[in-house]
C-alpha cells in the first residue's frame, strides 16, 4: 500500500513538471524499502537529462526483465537522449542504435509507443521508408483504437508531423491538450520530441506546437511601496494580462511589500504554481521589506507564503546590512526559475514592477541582470510610487564582504594510509592539485590544504566548476595501487557559491574568508561521493545564469549534510558534452 502511495507520489510530480520533487519522493521511497521504484527511479533521471546515471541503473536493476513496453521502451529512450546530447552534432550512430532497440520493442508489444519513436527516429537519421512504414501503422493503428487519451493524440500527431501532414497534426495536438491526462509533464516530454523531429529548437514552428508549449516558469521582482487602492488596481489588472497572456505555470520570488506581494496574489488567483525564495533569515526579511510597508502587507505575506507550493531560502544567513544581500537572493532565484524551466523544455521569462524605468533600484538591476543572460523581462511600469519609510540596517561590519565561489575537497580512506605512502601521495595528489589550481591563479582567492583536504576560494562560480571538473580529471589519473586504496577512489569535490567575510588572518599573517557558507561548503564535501564534484542549489543556479556556460548540474536529492547540518537539495556537476569541455574562460 505504501508502495503505491509513494508510486502515485512521484506519477503525480512527473505530471505536474516537478521533477526534483519526483525524484526526492522515489529516493525517500526506496530509503524506505518500498519496492517496485526502480522504472520510477530510472524514468525521473531520464526526464531530469541524466542519462549516464540512468543507463547505469537500467542496467543493475534488469529493467530490460521486466518485460511491460515502458520499461523496455526505456533504455531506447535513454540511448535517444544521450545521441542528441552527445555534442555540437548529433550522434547519428547512436540515433539508429536507439531506432532499432524502439523497432524491436514494437515487434515484442506490438505498441504505438515504441512504434512512434522508431518512426520519428528513423526521419531524424535519414531513414526515411522505414520512418514511413512505422508512422502509417501508427495511424493506422491509433485511428482503429479510437481513444482519445493524451498519449493517443499525441502519437497520432507525431505520426502524422513524420508524414508531413502538419495542419492536421496541429489539430490533433488542439484536441490533445484538451485531454483530462493532459498534464505538464506529458505536454513537455511531446514538445521535446517534435521539436527534435522539425530539427530543433532555434527553428521556426510557425503555429505548429503553441498547443502543447510547456507553461513559462517566471522570476517575479519589483520596487516595494505602501499602497493605494486606485494605483494597486490598475497595477493588478496589467500584470494579470501579462500573466495569462504568457501562460506563466510556475513562478520564483521573494515577498517584499508592494510589487512581489501584488505580483504573487495575481499569480495565485491565475492558479499559477508560486515559489517563494526568501534571500535571508524570515525575520530579518519581514523586518526590512515586508513591515514597513504596514502589518496589511505583513498579513498579505503570510497568506502568499500558505498558499505557496515551496519555501526556500537563498541563505539562512542573518541579514547584516548588505544591499549585496537582496542582490545575490535575486541571483539564486533567477537561476532557479531558469533550473526549472530547462527541465520543462520551456521558456523562463520575468515579471516586474517598477517605477519608470527602475533606475537605482534593486529591482532595475534585477532586470538588467535577467536581460544580460539572454532572457525575456515583461515589465509593468508606473510614474510613482507611495514608498514606505526604511528601517535602519543593523550595524554594520566594517571588515569586507564578497560572493564566491567556495571548494572543499578531501581524499577518502587518507587516514589510514601506511605511512610509508605518505610522500608518494603528496607526489600523486597534491602536487596534481598544485599544477591544475596554478592554471587558475588569477581568479583564485586564497587556498589551503590541512593534510588531504583543499580549500580554495574563486572569484566566480563559473571558474569554481571548471576548476573543479579539471581537478576531478587529474585526480583520475592518481595510482591507486601505489597508494594501497581500492581502485576507483578519488578525491571528492564540493562546491557552494555565498557570501563571505574576508580579513587579515593573525595566525597565517595572509587573508582568509570565513562565514557562514564557508561552513556550509565544508558540510557537502563529506556527503559527496568519491570521484564526484557536488554543488550547491545556490552553485547550480547562479551557474545558470551565465550564458553559454559549458556545464550541466543533475539533481542528486535532498542529502543530510555532515554534523546534522541540515538537509539541502544538491546537484552533481559535469561537463555539458553538447557544449565541449568546461574551462575558466
Amino acid at each position: 500500500m505504501l508502495r503505491d502511495e509513494t508510486a502515485n507520489s512521484v506519477r503525480s510530480a512527473l505530471a505536474r513538471g516537478d521533477l526534483l520533487a519526483a525524484y526526492d519522493e522515489v529516493t525517500q521511497g526506496k530509503e524506505l524499502g518500498h519496492k517496485g521504484l526502480d522504472y520510477l527511479e530510472v524514468l525521473t533521471l531520464a526526464r531530469l537529462g541524466d542519462t549516464e546515471r540512468g543507463l547505469r541503473l537500467y542496467d543493475t536493476y534488469g529493467l530490460a526483465g521486466v518485460g511491460d513496453v515502458d520499461a523496455l521502451s526505456l533504455k531506447a529512450r535513454l540511448l535517444k537522449d544521450q545521441a542528441f546530447a552527445a555534442g555540437p552534432g548529433l550522434d547519428r550512430a547512436k540515433v539508429l542504435e536507439a531506432c532499432g532497440l524502439y523497432a524491436a520493442v514494437y515487434r515484442r508489444t506490438r505498441s504505438s509507443y515504441p512504434a512512434i519513436n522508431a518512426a520519428t527516429l528513423a526521419k531524424i537519421a535519414g531513414r526515411p521508408t522505414l520512418a514511413t512504414v512505422m508512422a502509417r501503422e501508427v495511424v493506422r493503428q491509433v485511428s482503429a483504437e479510437g481513444r482519445q487519451d493524451y498519449f493517443s493524440l499525441a502519437t497520432l500527431a507525431e505520426a502524422l508531423v513524420v508524414l508531413g501532414a502538419l495542419e492536421e497534426a496541429e489539430a490533433t495536438l488542439t484536441r490533445a491538450v484538451q485531454a483530462p491526462d493532459a498534464d505538464v509533464g506529458s505536454r513537455s516530454t511531446t514538445f521535446l520530441q517534435l521539436q527534435r523531429l522539425l530539427g530543433g529548437p532555434s527553428k521556426d514552428f510557425g503555429t505548429l506546437l503553441e498547443p502543447i508549449r510547456p507553461p513559462r516558469v517566471a522570476m517575479f521582482c519589483g520596487n516595494i511601496f505602501t499602497g493605494h487602492p486606485k494605483s494597486e488596481a490598475r497595477l493588478a489588472a496589467e500584470m494579470r494580462e501579462v500573466i495569462l497572456r504568457e501562460k506563466v505555470g510556475f513562478a520564483y520570488g521573494a515577498l517584499a511589500a508592494g510589487s512581489d506581494i501584488l505580483i504573487a496574489e495575481q499569480l495565485l488567483d491565475c492558479g499559477v504554481e508560486l515559489h517563494v525564495v526568501l534571500p535571508f533569515a524570515e525575520g530579518d526579511f519581514l523586518e526590512q521589506s515586508v513591515a514597513p510597508s504596514g502589518q496589511d502587507w505583513v498579513a498579505r505575506y503570510h497568506d502568499c507564503k500558505s498558499r505557496a507550493a515551496l519555501v526556500t531560502f537563498a541563505s539562512n544567513m542573518t541579514y547584516v546590512g548588505e544591499q549585496a544581500q537582496f542582490a545575490y537572493g535575486s541571483k539564486v532565484t533567477m537561476g532557479m526559475a531558469r533550473l526549472r524551466a530547462r527541465h520543462l523544455h520551456g521558456e523562463a521569462i520575468q515579471l516586474a514592477i517598477v517605477e519608470g524605468a527602475g533606475a537605482g533600484t534593486l529591482s532595475g538591476s534585477d532586470i538588467a541582470a535577467w536581460r544580460a543572460s539572454g532572457a525575456r523581462s515583461e515589465v509593468v511600469t508606473t510614474p510613482e510610487l507611495r514608498r514606505p519609510v526604511m528601517p535602519p540596517p543593523p550595524p554594520h561590519s566594517h571588515v569586507k564582504r564578497g560572493t564566491y565561489g567556495l571548494m572543499f575537497t578531501d581524499f577518502p580512506g587518507f587516514t589510514t594510509l601506511d605511512e610509508r605512502v605518505l610522500p608518494l601521495f603528496w607526489q600523486e595528489v597534491m602536487l596534481r592539485a598544485a599544477e591544475v589550481l596554478e592554471r587558475y591563479s588569477d581568479v583564485i582567492r586564497e587556498s589551503n590544504t590541512w593534510g588531504d583536504s583543499l580549500y580554495v576560494v574563486f572569484q566566480d562560480a563559473r571558474s569554481a566548476a571548471a576548476a573543479a571538473l579539471d581537478l576531478s580529471d587529474e585526480f583520475g589519473r592518481v595510482d591507486t595501487k601505489a597508494l594501497g586504496v581500492p581502485d576507483g577512489t578519488a578525491m571528492r569535490i564540493a562546491l557552494h557559491y555565498g557570501t563571505t567575510y574576508s580579513g587579515y588572518d593573525p595566525i597565517s599573517r595572509r587573508t582568509t574568508y570565513y562565514g557562514t557558507e564557508v561552513s556550509r561548503a565544508a558540510r557537502i564535501e563529506p556527503v559527496t561521493p568519491s570521484g564526484s564534484v557536488y554543488v550547491t542549489e545556490p552553485f547550480a543556479s547562479v551557474l545558470e545564469m551565465e550564458r553559454d556556460h559549458p556545464f550541466t548540474c543533475n539533481y542528486v536529492g535532498k542529502t543530510p549534510l555532515a554534523k546534522g547540518y541540515g538537509v539541502y537539495p544538491l546537484y552533481r556537476l559535469r561537463r555539458d558534452p553538447a557544449t565541449g569541455a568546461g574551462d575558466k574562460s
